[in-house]
């Protein structure tokens, strides 16, 4: 391939999911049981022939190091490596720690690589994608950047508050405007650019020239009569993982079989960290329908179109129904659920319900006990 610096960017202002990013990142969140959001966008480089990757964290830094540094992306660590970043210095506010302060705190990183091209993807997105594909369209097209789209049905309901393109019959970019949820159709871009590496520092520099808040999607809605820009269609699933609601969406739709075949390719394998627990105990009487269960579990009642991740225990009469545990979660005896998303070591004992729905999935914090 040719030489490509990968960069996972940090989570722009919108992205905002409830309780569980007051422990981490949503991008070192598990989903699927199994894999960290994360996971998605290494895998994509990795399996792409990309192996200079720099993954900017905003906040909370500990727990994305500690889940990169146990997973195997499948790196020959003699033609590159995953190098994770953070700025340094303390921010005054929260409206300052923006993706271009990010990136311009680890530019000499950036500027000291001998890659050519850049791509920048999200690290709150959840896709497949070769890489390679797009690499060679934006080089083939001759444009300056290339940004990656879905042609979405559903943006009144999804990708709210995510840049959406206008393109012209040459398949330019003409327009990018924030969506509003105003319209069932539009062209979500999926936050994943790639363009030259001098491109990229420019553009960092012009967004830093402009304003301290702004973002590199500001610079690059000021391109459009500077530079050529072009897109290109994604047509797989994809995730925007920018609120609570839409994490409980994307666990629920994702695991349905149609778009399990579609993220999860024998070719294309999604890496993470291992784990050698034992095979999931199912005890007698238990009832499991429709499910995503990590290793490690034992399941003694009812589990129904659920994620559960890993060393889960569910007791005798408890039933829990379109719902996600995260690992270390135990469900007493007795305990109905529904619509509801757990956090890690959480214990659920004394409250015999728990009820949300799909707009507003109810939450119960890591390890509390209720």
């Amino acid at each position: 391939m040719t030489k490509v610096l990968g960069i996972v960017n940090i989570e722009p202002s919108y992205v905002k999911v409830e309780g569980i990013e007051d422990y981490r990142p949503i991008s070192a969140s598990s989903f699927m049981g199994r894999y960290r959001v994360i996971d998605f966008v290494l895998s994509n480089f990795t399996n792409s022939g990309i192996y200079n990757v720099e993954v900017q964290v905003k906040n909370r830094p500990r727990s994305t190091i500690e889940h990169i540094k146990n997973t195997d992306y499948n790196i020959n660590t003699k033609r590159g490596k995953i190098r994770v970043l953070y700025g340094e210095k303390p921010v005054l506010n929260e409206v300052y720690n923006t993706d271009v302060a990010s990136l311009t705190a680890n530019l000499e990183f950036i500027e000291e690589t001998d890659a050519a091209y850049v791509i920048l993807a999200p690290s709150h997105f959840v896709y497949t994608m070769d890489y390679q594909e797009l690499l060679d369209a934006h080089i083939a097209s001759g444009n300056d950047i290339t940004m990656l789209y879905q042609n979405v049905t559903t943006a009144n309901e999804d990708f709210l508050k995510c840049d959406a393109l206008e393109i012209d019959e040459n398949g330019k970019v003409t327009n990018m405007y924030v969506n509003q949820g105003k319209v069932k159709r539009a062209k979500i871009s999926l936050e994943t650019y790639v363009m030259s590496k001098k491109t990229f520092i420019d553009l960092i520099y012009a967004a830093k020239s402009i304003s301290a808040l702004y973002s590199f999607s500001d610079a690059l809605r000021d391109t459009f009569e500077d530079f050529k820009v072009g897109a290109y269609l994604h047509s797989g699933y994809a995730a925007c993982i920018s609120s609570l609601n839409a994490y409980y969406k994307a666990s629920m739709e994702i695991k349905e079989a149609k778009q399990l075949d579609k993220m999860f390719a024998d070719k294309w394998p999604i890496y993470t960290a291992t784990n050698d627990t034992c095979p999931t105990v199912y005890k007698k009487g238990a009832k499991v329908e429709n499910s995503i269960v990590g290793n490690g579990c034992q399941i003694e009642g009812t589990v129904i179109n659920c994620v559960v991740g890993r060393n889960v225990v569910v007791k005798e009469g408890a039933v829990i129904k379109d719902s996600i545990l995260m690992p270390d979660v135990l469900i007493n005896k007795n305990v109905k659920m529904t619509k509801t998303v757990v956090d890690r070591l959480a214990i659920v004992t004394h409250v015999k319900e728990l009820n949300g729905t799909d707009e507003q999935p109810l939450y119960v914090k890591r390890g509390d006990r209720i």
